[in-house]
């Protein structure tokens, strides 16, 4: 039987937690703000935490953990462009990657994870496009094959981090 104070313990350290992922997110993006050739990297790590607080609040904290680290991100960072990245994909894409994957069907799955990130590099790549035009060059190769590489990039990226949630559920989960 649940009491009232198992339930109070359960959501303190629910809010410990998001604090704690929150702050390890922050440190991931600051780091990514400064640290050349790192930059994807620091943005995958960042974008493991997410997961993890879908999957300790049963969905509701991994909402308020992107979008606490979303606007925190935007005071604090030195360069608000570093960012983007994180709110734009990889912020967003562990809460669609939960919903994503509680359907059934893993063809249906990987349709929509592709479906989802198609669109999401598509708008950034007019966004940016019109925003910087003339800035902005492809010489050596087509925005089709950019965008083949970059889905080849992506399965890599949903790969791994599925790999690091069933590192989590195995390893941490019910131990918080």
């Amino acid at each position: 039987m649940i009491n009232g104070r198992d339930i109070k313990n359960k959501k303190g350290r629910i809010v410990a937690l998001g604090g704690i992922l929150l702050a390890l997110s922050l440190i991931c993006l600051y780091a990514a703000s400064f640290v050349p050739g790192f930059e994807i990297t620091l943005y995958t790590v960042s974008s493991v935490f997410i997961p993890i607080m879908m999957i300790e609040s049963k969905g509701k904290g991994g909402w308020l953990l992107y979008i606490a680290c979303s606007v925190m991100a935007l005071l604090i960072l030195p360069n608000k462009a570093a960012a983007v990245p994180y709110i734009c994909f990889f912020g967003i894409y562990g809460i669609l990657k939960c919903y994503i994957e509680k359907i059934q069907k893993p063809v249906v799955q990987l349709v929509l994870k592709f479906a989802v990130f198609t669109g999401i590099i598509l708008v950034a790549y007019h966004f940016f496009y019109s925003l910087f035009f003339g800035v902005i060059t492809l010489k050596d190769a087509p925005p089709f094959i950019l965008l083949i590489v970059s889905e080849i990039f992506f399965l890599c990226y949903d790969v791994i981090l599925t790999g690091v949630i069933n590192y989590y559920y195995r390893r941490f989960y019910g131990r918080i």
